[in-house]
């Protein structure tokens, strides 16, 4: 594989990730969060129109922009000596400029993009919602690379086996190109058994997509995104829409207890299976696939196989952990 390949179309090379629910950005309001080792400020207008991000560091004196006020112009004040960032660039002294990243409201999730080439200004691959449904939503950290995460959404062997307090059957039934169908049971009062098929697929190296195509649950999506907060820890962001027929409106609250409560037990069970996973490989430990896996992230699963795309995607995530943006002048 030649350099040009690894290296893709530059040194910025860059992914979109999911930062965190819109709803926790508030109109003139901050929101400080850690993505790929980098501290990163977001901030509303006060109108609630537009979204920002950029480094939190100040580049002053390394002030907490992720404390800063939002003036009525979209302006962030460092909380340190009052300097005011418009665009990027310092009022006060115009010569200071603010690394910025391109952010971006899907309504439901908030994104950005790091690091990012000035010349490539574009959207993140935002997966379709269905209409007519009933959301809700969760987040999930596990201590474990983010490859690892989505390896073990692509496992297909183990749900029936370890999370036996919501299935107690799991059969893979082949594949549609790149999607996987798959049968769950998902377990009922009363050894009764719930049956759904749905299609399972991994749309980018951090997300993975579920919908339920037949059974009871038919039409009901599940959108998860896997952000890397470090080389080892990753942040899952979960979105289930039900389809408001199979909830109506004065049985929800009771329906998404129940559904939440589920989803967030395999989501922390399936945190020790991928934490376990990763510490064993980082140590070494080839495992009955026979990969031997010192000191690499990429996953072997065929929806993700041991390729250049995946080498690649490799390389962009080590070489983002701890790299701020340019400054885009």
């Amino acid at each position: 594989m030649s350099d040009q390949q690894l290296n893709g179309s530059g040194i910025h090379d860059g992914q979109w990730y999911v930062v965190a629910f819109r709803n926790t950005l508030r109109p003139g309001h901050t929101l400080l969060k850690t993505i790929a080792d980098q501290e990163i400020v977001f901030w509303r207008s006060q109108d609630g129109v537009h979204v920002q991000a950029a480094s939190a560091v100040c580049p002053h004196w390394g002030g907490p922009l992720g404390e800063g006020a939002v003036a009525a112009d979209g302006a962030l004040t460092c909380p340190w000596h009052g300097w005011q960032f418009h665009g990027g660039r310092c009022r006060q002294r115009t010569g200071l400029k603010l690394p910025r990243y391109l952010a971006y409201d899907d309504g439901l999730l908030l994104w950005v993009r790091l690091p990012w080439n000035v010349e490539d200004v574009n959207e993140p691959p935002c997966q379709a919602r269905p209409t007519g449904v009933r959301s809700f939503w969760f987040d999930v950290l596990i201590e474990s690379d983010v490859y690892h995460v989505q390896e073990n959404y692509l496992d297909f062997l183990h749900p029936a086996e370890y999370h036996t307090t919501v299935f107690n059957h799991c059969v893979h039934l082949g594949k549609e190109g790149d999607v996987n169908l798959v049968e769950l049971g998902y377990r009922l009062p009363f050894r009764r058994t719930m049956m759904t098929r749905t299609r399972v697929w991994a749309p980018t190296p951090y997300q993975i997509r579920n919908e339920v195509y037949e059974g009871l649950g038919a039409g009901m999506v599940i959108e998860s995104h896997l952000t890397p907060l470090a080389a080892d820890r990753t942040l899952i962001h979960e979105l289930y829409h039900v389809p408001a027929r199979l909830a109506p409106r004065w049985i929800w609250p009771v329906a998404r207890y129940f559904m939440q409560r589920s989803a967030r037990t395999i989501r922390a069970e399936d945190a020790l299976f991928a934490q376990r996973r990763y510490l064993l490989r980082s140590r070494g430990f080839v495992d009955g696939r026979g990969l031997p896996v010192n000191g690499r992230v990429a996953p072997y699963l065929d929806e993700w196989p041991e390729s250049v795309d995946a080498k690649v995607a490799q390389q962009k995530l080590s070489r983002l952990m701890g790299k701020k943006a340019p400054s885009h002048y």
